[in-house]
């Protein structure tokens, strides 16, 4: 999830955490006071991560110490036994070592936190959805607090549970659903709070004869008018005539898509959502660059693929893919002059008829 200023709140009265004295039926509001007053109260920890997403399962060991440095070794499944993520908070390193190839890269400083990644998304969970106690089971040989979290904005069909640590409130397991169908999990298996793990654990020694490529981003692309935009593309940027209500334009970028051709990226956002992580969620992202016959043809992404007819009997690849906020779908597709990437978390339809309008 993406990164949200933090809520500085009070907790008037004694901590209902007090010496362990909780009650089990807590109210919605109970909840979302918890998660916010025990926020990142857990210094450090180790555990084995385990992620689940369409019928594939993969099994981390995985180390977390305050202020947000990771170290996360994968074990399972064997096609990945062996690669290693590890970052210090300013410096990330990724090592494959069937390919003894090791990727590194600096944290730009707008996406340095303090915050861990469990805290953000539990802020995220707050200030989006609607949160409703569900009862108290037991993960990891810990009494939980379970919650189903259900985003306010309509246009994302999906429901989070949660199982909270009753005493330091951390998520040690989450299952996400859209429409009732399981889409991801993840779980927190023999974890251990607050061990004394050594910052070098969270620097990453190359391995002799590795190759090292430096992956940092490239300057962002700077927004434009879409007049300045069509200035610099030699194709003519087409419009979508139709977009779901609300939605205005919210940027414009001209930026390389290949290694000999600018494309032109789009954005479209609900100007009426106040929410404006909600606003980012559901944006409409459009890529346009100039077709060539000669290249080549269109990246099959991962997802659940299909062919479908766009516009005026464009054949065009859909794909689905499922993360943990929910379900992104992409359309790619040509009209003979320009190849198109159209992609948001909205509804497959409004999508669809927003490819028709192009």
């Amino acid at each position: 999830m993406k990164a949200i200023n933090i809520l500085l709140i009070t907790i008037i009265g004694i901590s209902l955490l007090m010496a362990g004295c909780v009650d089990n039926e807590l109210t919605s509001d109970q909840i979302k006071q918890q998660i916010l007053a025990h926020q990142d109260s857990v210094q450090s920890f180790t555990c084995n991560m385990i992620m689940s997403s369409n019928n594939e399962t993969m099994v981390m060991n995985y180390m977390y110490k305050q202020p947000n440095m990771i170290r996360m070794e994968y074990t399972e499944p064997f096609e990945v036994v062996g690669q290693v993520m590890v970052s210090n908070g300013t410096h990330i390193w990724m090592y494959d070592p069937t390919e003894n190839i090791v990727r590194t890269a600096n944290i730009p400083a707008s996406a340095q936190t303090n915050r861990s990644r469990d805290a953000l998304f539990l802020k995220d969970l707050v200030d989006t959805c609607a949160i409703v106690p569900t009862g108290v089971e037991t993960v990891s040989g810990r009494q939980c607090y379970r919650i189903a979290a259900t985003p306010e904005d309509a246009a994302m069909p999906m429901t989070v549970d949660v199982w909270l640590d009753k005493w330091n409130w951390m998520p040690l397991k989450i299952e996400t659903y859209q429409n009732g169908e399981l889409l991801m999990s993840m779980e927190y298996q023999d974890v251990v709070f607050n061990v004394d793990i050594p910052n070098s654990t969270f620097e990453f020694e190359i391995p002799e004869g590795a190759t090292v490529e430096r992956t940092d981003e490239a300057e962002a692309p700077k927004t434009m008018t879409l007049e300045e935009a069509q200035a610099e593309v030699l194709f003519d940027i087409k419009e979508p005539a139709y977009l779901p209500q609300g939605y205005e334009m919210r940027s414009v970028m001209v930026t390389p898509v290949s290694a000999s051709k600018d494309g032109v990226v789009l954005v479209y956002t609900n100007a009426t959502d106040e929410n404006m992580l909600l606003a980012q969620l559901t944006m409409v992202q459009l890529v346009e660059s100039a077709y060539n016959e000669s290249a080549e043809p269109v990246v099959s992404l991962e997802g659940d693929n299909e062919t479908i007819t766009v516009g005026d009997g464009y054949n065009c690849t859909m794909t689905t893919m499922e993360a943990q906020l929910g379900t992104t779908v992409v359309l790619q597709w040509n009209d003979g002059a320009r190849d198109y990437m159209l992609a948001s978390s909205l509804d497959r339809e409004e999508l669809i008829n927003i490819a028709n309008s192009i």
